[in-house]
């Protein structure tokens, strides 16, 4: 007979992932403050030794600066999301994205094709405010991969209970060391990223029981899978009253 103390292997999975994921958050916390922090101190030494004190305010300001954007990124990244379920039509969903950044896309040298694969009307059912933030996001980010031109491919697809919308660029690509790293807070490989617009596009992806998934290679573009579920029967009515955080 098997003891009732026994562990349930899943939840032990979870819970390790979940405890690397906290262990990975701190460390890359402790190293964005610590390095402000160096530098204020060294600021203060170099002063106290004769140094100019202008230069060494300029610089303790600038990096109290520092600290407090790296305070605000932190409470982003906590802020909680309720979900509200609408019905969305995806094909007016997608247009309507796209239309709204059509002078930058055109503007870019970027050629956008669009194609719809559903058995019937393609229709889900989700919150409509945070999922298009989320395919701004996608866009925003294949557009910036294209620095020199290119092409954007948006499709929307179904796949059993979920529905998928795929972004696809023919950008510079991520290296496979980077490409782990995707979607960490505060990871980024923009110099002026903070690292947090594909860790909230996890985020409202998950809510609506559905996930992000980061395709790429170096050199040859990057594709994204965005796939949240169909029916609003399947985001439990609890939980889209509940707030969630990041």
């Amino acid at each position: 007979m098997a003891s009732e103390s026994s562990t349930n292997p899943m939840s032990e999975i979870s819970k390790t992932e979940s405890e690397y994921g906290l262990g990975l958050l701190a460390s890359t916390l402790a190293h964005e403050i610590r390095n402000p922090l160096q530098t204020i101190r060294l600021q203060i030494d170099a002063a106290h030794r004769g140094g100019s004190l202008q230069t060494a305010l300029t610089k303790i300001a600038e990096n109290i600066t520092r600290l407090e954007s790296v305070v605000d990124r932190v409470q982003k990244l906590s802020q909680r999301y309720v979900v509200h379920p609408e019905k969305i039509n995806l094909r007016d969903f997608v247009d309507s994205v796209l239309s709204s950044v059509n002078f930058w896309l055109s503007s870019s040298g970027i050629s956008v094709s669009t194609h719809i694969q559903w058995e019937g009307e393609p229709v889900c059912e989700g919150d409509k405010e945070l999922l298009q933030q989320v395919l701004l996001n996608l866009v925003m980010n294949a557009v910036q991969a294209m620095p020199e031109s290119g092409a954007l491919s948006v499709q929307v697809y179904e796949e059993l209970e979920h529905a998928v919308i795929e972004v696809q660029d023919s950008g510079v690509g991520i290296d496979k060391k980077s490409l782990k790293l995707v979607g960490t807070p505060f990871f980024t490989t923009k110099e002026t990223g903070t690292g947090l617009g594909l860790a909230f596009c996890k985020t409202i992806a998950a809510l609506h029981h559905g996930s992000l998934e980061i395709e790429s290679q170096e050199g040859e573009g990057t594709k994204v899978y965005l796939r949240v579920r169909k029916n609003s029967e399947s985001i439990n009515e609890d939980s889209a009253k509940d707030t969630y955080h990041a």
